[in-house]
């Protein structure tokens, strides 16, 4: 969330950047916010007041007591008090809670080159790379390629746990590991420290992380009975681990990764080909998060979305990169770009990874500061998917996918796939599918 003080100093700004964010944000909400955030201030100081008369003349009678002395003008003028009290507690109380669910309402301000946009439609190509492989067959689906080998198992997903679950094993398990195991050394030659977190997260720990309430309503998935939620991603329990903590100036910028299981409850996306590996309730990532000073969020983000090229170009899949409009970021995002690897089968890019930055909005949220001499100041707060396993397993299926339905791995993976250059060469068997 933002900064009161900020909120109070850049009205307007606030109100000029939610505008350009189309119709899922209200700018009153920034005038709801401060009127009440001033009422809640004035009956504050009016309360102190009070408190701090009761005090004084609970002393004096208490004096007068001690010195036998007449105290009934003094006990008649405090009797009235407590219940004055009482009710402005009330009162502030009940502020505070209309308070604090508006100020998690308002988004965070766009960058200054964040593309105006009504869609998703106007979210801007700035570059694309790689030559696109020409194919004299016809792709498979992925789904129907994995099963063709006999290394996955859709059904028993979805008989045992619903849709969005699956079986892999095999090859195509193997392949998956390879993709965590290279993400893990691509992070660690460059500097990247790894973290083993925890996978559930609390109420007021995850929300300083989300994009807002409505992710908990949307996305997230509660353990029952507990005060506990599923993570969504490597990214939230990440930034987490820093709440409630003033970091030294010396140490930034700090840079973490971990891989994780993502569970998330929205699917979306229609037909085979989006479905299956391409979007699931369960999946694999190597995610990075930054804590920065704000001077340097912009050339770290940069710098962030730079090695997932690096990393993309690597396995030789050919992509674009979006910026992405005013009205597709995220609450709590400033800026992002996401990379879209090329589907041949579905002749599409898609997105594979988002780098964005969410400057201090999340430090606020979860309290972490950095201290510079004498002042604390919150961190910036960066973060991005280096390889979520799911999506690129599905472009490596379909950009190395053969003739004779084997899949090339890609070279980079060969070691990480125990020396195997290709998936199923030898093992492909008929499998009649259920529709």
């Amino acid at each position: 969330m933002l900064d009161i003080n900020f909120i109070r100093e850049n009205k307007e700004l606030i109100k000029k950047s939610i505008m350009k964010r189309g119709v899922k944000y209200n700018p009153n909400l920034v005038d709801e916010l401060l009127n009440l955030d001033e009422s809640w201030r004035k009956l504050k100081g009016e309360l102190d007041k009070l408190r701090h008369e009761r005090n004084k003349i609970t002393l004096e009678v208490t004096k007068l007591k001690q010195e036998k002395k007449d105290a009934s003008e003094l006990i008649q003028k405090v009797k009235d008090l407590p219940s004055k009290i009482k009710q402005m507690e009330k009162e502030l109380i009940e502020i505070r809670i209309k308070y604090d669910e508006l100020i998690l309402k308002i988004p965070n301000v766009l960058d200054e080159t964040v593309p105006f946009g009504k869609t998703e439609k106007d979210n801007i190509e700035v570059k694309k790379w790689g030559k696109k492989n020409k194919f004299n067959f016809e792709l498979k689906n992925h789904a129907e390629l994995i099963e063709s080998l006999g290394f996955g198992d859709f059904d028993a997903g979805i008989s045992n746990s619903g849709k969005g679950f699956n079986y892999l094993k095999g090859d195509i398990a193997l392949l998956d590991l390879a993709l965590q195991r290279y993400g893990v050394d691509f992070l660690l030659e460059n500097e990247f420290t790894p973290v083993v977190p925890p996978m559930l997260l609390n109420h007021d720990t995850l929300l300083g992380a989300l994009n807002g309430l409505h992710d908990f309503k949307e996305v997230v998935y509660k353990i029952e009975n507990e005060d506990l939620y599923l993570i969504g991603t490597a990214e939230h329990t990440l930034v987490s681990m820093m709440k409630n903590k003033i970091l030294e100036k010396s140490e930034l910028p700090i840079k973490l990764f971990a891989v994780t299981p993502c569970f998330r409850k929205e699917i979306g996306g229609h037909g085979i080909d989006m479905k299956w590996l391409f979007r699931m309730h369960q999946f694999n990532k190597v995610e990075q998060v930054v804590f920065c000073e704000p001077k340097d969020s912009k050339k770290i983000l940069i710098y962030m979305e730079k090695l997932t090229e690096k990393f993309f170009q690597s396995l030789e899949i050919p992509y674009r990169i979006l910026e992405i409009c005013s009205a597709d970021l995220g609450a709590k995002f400033s800026k992002q770009r996401d990379i879209e690897a090329w589907f041949p089968r579905q002749n599409e890019y898609r997105e594979v990874t988002s780098a964005g930055s969410c400057t201090d909005f999340q430090a606020v949220a979860l309290n972490i500061r950095y201290k510079e001499a004498d002042v604390k100041k919150y961190v910036h707060i960066l973060n991005n998917t280096m390889v979520a396993t799911s999506r690129a397993m599905v472009a490596i299926l379909e950009n190395y996918q053969q003739k004779d339905g084997s899949v090339k791995v890609p070279k980079v993976l060969v070691k990480y796939m125990n020396g195997k250059k290709f998936i199923g060469k030898y093992t492909i068997k008929k499998v009649n599918r259920k529709k």
